[in-house]
């Protein structure tokens, strides 16, 4: 009974001590992020959003951003257009309408392929599938409009590795725009459009991946047509930001965060 006694005991220390060692790990991250959206302020004057992320906080209509306020857990930080200015309401409702038009043009060409099929059938006996109008209709400008309407700051804090695919009308390279002295690398690809394997025209969102502290020179391969693989190894302490949305707004990011705070913080 000792034994068993002494066993629970065991088991149950070694899941308080687990727990322990999250709690601290995520303590830690939490830390760190508060760091870096410290390091960002200066490019991110922007109010903070209600809680479910659809309006500024304080009704501010000036502000062309708005911010998520970070979260106990969070590794990413999101930056996203100001429904409430008059700017921003004018670009999209410029956007619905490209969009609209396009919709509209979808329609006509379903509905001139259904009239095609329906007198084959007649004629032939054998049915033939129809295409339908689905959200790849909407073109480039859904895809553009969403784009530029936000930027996803994903923070990689301390991995073991780092990996991610990315799909875009050009490989990623060396950033030519923006030099982060101590930076490992800044790999960047702009944003453009390209044609899938089935011939539709796709938007790829601006991407800008920065890696510092214990990261290897990250690798760039190329998986498929437009789909490249981006990864690097890394150790404690690193921090890999992956930036991506509106091309102005990140290349404003690269130029005014305090990355020399950042750095001193993997010392």
């Amino acid at each position: 009974m000792r034994g068993a006694s002494v066993h629970r005991c065991s088991g149950a220390a070694g899941v308080v001590l687990l727990l322990t060692i999250q709690l601290f790990a995520q303590s830690g991250g939490d830390r760190v992020m508060t760091a870096v959206r410290s390091a960002m302020a200066p490019a991110l004057p922007f109010p903070a959003t209600t809680a479910d992320g659809t309006v500024p906080a304080n009704n501010d209509t000036e502000a062309l951003w708005m911010v998520r306020p970070l979260q106990a857990g969070d590794r990413t930080i999101e930056v996203i257009v100001n429904p409430l200015n008059e700017a921003n309401q004018l670009k999209a409702e410029r956007a619905m309408q490209q969009i609209e038009r396009n919709i509209e043009a979808a329609q006509r060409r379903a509905a001139a392929q259904y009239d095609r099929a329906v007198s084959e059938a007649k004629r032939t006996g054998r049915s033939q599938e129809v295409d339908g109008v689905t959200l790849s209709d909407e073109g480039v400008a859904g895809a553009r409009i969403d784009s530029e309407s936000h930027v996803t700051i994903d923070v990689a804090i301390d991995q073991p590795a780092f990996k991610v695919e990315i799909a875009a009308a050009t490989q990623p390279g060396a950033s030519s725009q923006v030099s982060i002295p101590g930076a490992v690398a800044v790999l960047t690809t702009p944003s453009d459009t390209y044609r899938d394997d089935d011939n539709v025209e796709r938007y790829a969102e601006a991407q800008t991946i920065v890696f510092l502290g214990r990261v290897t020179p990250p690798e760039v391969q190329k998986h498929a047509d437009h789909l490249f693989g981006v990864s690097a190894a890394t150790t404690a302490p690193s921090l890999v930001i992956r930036l991506r949305g509106n091309e102005v707004l990140i290349a404003d990011l690269l130029r005014k965060t305090n990355w020399d705070s950042l750095l001193e913080l993997l010392k």
